[in-house]
């Protein structure tokens, strides 16, 4: 079972291209597109396939925090595209740069985002909040009070129906060696 599940992570990571292709969201900057704590989907950037409005994850040098945000500004070597009411406000030295802001945000991000800082396009895809437990068993701060305990109860709940789920497989393997019936009968 565990192998499978391995296996079919392997395919989604070769599918979608990248390293990482599914990712947790620690930061509401995106809402109400993007939740803090959904599990969002990612595949390989395809600078090509960037255009105003897409949903960009990107790295800045030095830095270890991935940001997810809109792009809404793009800067070529020809010309400028920007989102109304948006404009080129920082200088691009290495077309193409980006210009993005989170959709929950007043302004637009501080920074250029450079070709070579983005490191997956949003797919789509979330599952709202399936993050959130993740969040909160590692003790992240962006952990909301209610969702704590909830975590704790949820991971708790889990365990005890796995091993309960595991007594039961192994009272009927034990019945089925020894000759009886599930009802405790022996067998004819």
């Amino acid at each position: 079972m565990l192998g499978s599940s391995f296996a079919a992570y392997e395919g989604v990571i070769v599918a979608l291209g990248v390293g990482q292709p599914v990712m947790i969201v620690v930061s509401d900057s995106m809402e109400p597109t993007i939740g803090l704590g959904d599990f969002i989907a990612v595949r390989a950037p395809s600078l090509s396939q960037i255009s105003l409005g897409t949903v960009i994850v990107y790295q800045k040098s030095l830095s270890s925090i991935r940001i997810v945000h809109r792009v809404i500004c793009i800067i070529t070597s020809s010309s400028p595209e920007c989102q109304s009411p948006w404009y080129p406000y920082l200088t691009c030295y290495v077309p193409p740069c980006y210009y993005t802001k989170g959709d929950n945000n007043f302004a637009p991000d501080p920074w250029v985002v450079l070709s070579d800082e983005i490191v997956a396009v949003w797919t789509g895809f979330k599952i709202p909040y399936l993050g959130m437990a993740i969040l909160c068993l590692r003790q992240d701060p962006a952990c909301p009070y209610p969702w704590g305990v909830a975590s704790v109860i949820g991971l708790g709940a889990v365990v005890v129906s796995a091993v309960v789920v595991d007594l039961r497989v192994l009272r009927v393997r034990t019945r089925s060696v020894s000759g009886k019936t599930p009802g405790g009968e022996p067998r004819s």
